[in-house]
């Protein structure tokens, strides 16, 4: 009953996405190994719903789905997600590199401001 509820609550929190969906095998091995397996569709929605707000995107597709995915799958489309969502973030800090090094340039006197 616990190892259930375990599943049930599962968050990934702070983890990588390999270490929450290792996370979550474990608990539906231990399941598989007392006589209680998790079918593929359940797993799906367990992890779609410790995943948080980063992966929302992800998961109405997944969800609307009409044929099941396999653990491994999910595993690799997540992955992928997640180093999308990595490059992005990196392209963001880029952006504002850039934006704060503008705004030095201007503050230093280059461009000067009309205004008597």
């Amino acid at each position: 009953m616990q190892l259930k509820e375990d599943l049930t609550l599962i968050q990934r929190g702070s983890r990588t996405v390999s270490e929450f969906l290792h996370a979550v095998k474990v608990i539906a091995d231990e399941l598989s190994l007392i006589d209680a397996p998790v079918s593929d569709d359940d797993l799906t929605l367990y992890v779609l719903n410790g995943l948080g707000s980063e992966f929302r995107d992800m998961v109405a597709p997944i969800r609307t789905r009409e044929t099941t995915l396999s653990f491994a799958e999910l595993h690799d489309l997540l992955i992928g997600h997640e180093h999308y969502i990595k490059r992005m973030d990196n392209n963001a800090s880029a952006l504002v590199v850039t934006a704060n090094s503008s705004q030095r340039k201007s503050s230093n006197g280059r461009f000067k401001n009309n205004k008597s």
